[in-house]
């Protein structure tokens, strides 16, 4: 069973969210609050789109700093998966997990699938996780995150609701929820040189298929097929090598590899400004 593209996560600093939120609403989208998640340590806004798909804006509530050194909220700050990350940009992306009660874990699939084609990857068991809504709803899932030695980011995480869905992401098929006329049309990774074809195969490997090759045929450079809650096939995965000085550079601001850029495809609407890029990489399609 294939996994849909289920949210694109941006990060920014502490105390700025709504700022962030604001520049997104002045770029026509629909921001929807989010709440607090169970840590205590992250809190967030959404932006759901018309394919189901969500941006989630997140940030840490308070700066490493902030908590007294060698605490239990401290040591779980530090720790936290997207401690280390870059902020002010795109960090991480997550596909649904449609595994069912008689299904083998999502995680161990992977890991069994990159044993059997001597593919260097690992996935850690699932982790329980949750968050309350500001009208006090409590949210319920599972995350099923790459092995601690993956760069986070270069290969998906999963997620898998415990609750229904359609509580965690106000959207259904049928048109009812209200929901940004907008789609993710695309969602570009970089890397350098070095390390393509390592990436290529881990990607791979955690979709179960192969990448076609880019349409204008350059080395370096490939893209997968995502589905999204609403459809099959809707959504491009890139995977491409740095082309200039500029993407080098950020390539190696992110340890390697990292969500260079997320395209989005508006309807109904012809008037899409250029997005800031000191907030996203986020282009119009």
């Amino acid at each position: 069973m294939s996994s849909p593209l289920d949210h694109i996560i941006h990060l920014t600093s502490p105390g700025k969210l709504q700022e962030t939120v604001c520049v997104f609403q002045e770029h026509g989208f629909e921001v929807l609050p989010g709440g607090k998640h169970a840590d205590g340590l992250t809190e967030n806004a959404l932006i759901v789109l018309e394919d189901g798909v969500y941006i989630e804006l997140i940030q840490f509530v308070q700066p490493l700093e902030q908590y007294q050194e060698g605490s239990p909220e401290w040591e779980a700050r530090k720790d936290h998966w997207w401690a280390s990350m870059k902020e002010n940009g795109w960090i991480d992306y997550s596909l649904g997990d449609l595994t069912g009660p008689e299904d083998a874990p999502i995680g161990t699939t992977i890991n069994q699938r990159a044993k059997e084609t001597g593919v260097n990857l690992e996935y850690d068991k699932g982790l329980e996780g949750g968050r309350i809504k500001p009208d006090g709803d409590i949210l319920r899932w599972l995350v099923t995150f790459p092995a601690k030695q993956h760069l986070r980011g270069s290969v998906p995480f999963f997620c898998k609701d415990l609750t229904p869905r359609s509580r965690r992401v106000p959207w259904d098929k049928a048109g009812t929820a209200p929901t940004n006329k907008a789609r993710i049309a695309a969602v570009t990774l970089k890397t350098t040189p070095e390390n393509f074809m390592r990436y290529h195969s881990e990607l791979s490997t955690v979709l179960g298929t192969s990448a076609e090759p880019s349409e204008d045929g350059r080395p370096g450079a490939a893209f997968w097929k995502l589905s999204s809650p609403a459809s099959a096939g809707s959504i491009e995965l890139y995977l491409q090598s740095a082309e200039n000085t500029e993407e080098t550079d950020w390539i190696n601001s992110v340890a390697g590899i990292g969500l260079w850029e997320v395209a989005v495809r508006r309807t109904g609407s012809n008037n899409a400004q250029q997005f800031p890029s000191n907030i996203a990489q986020l282009k119009w399609d």
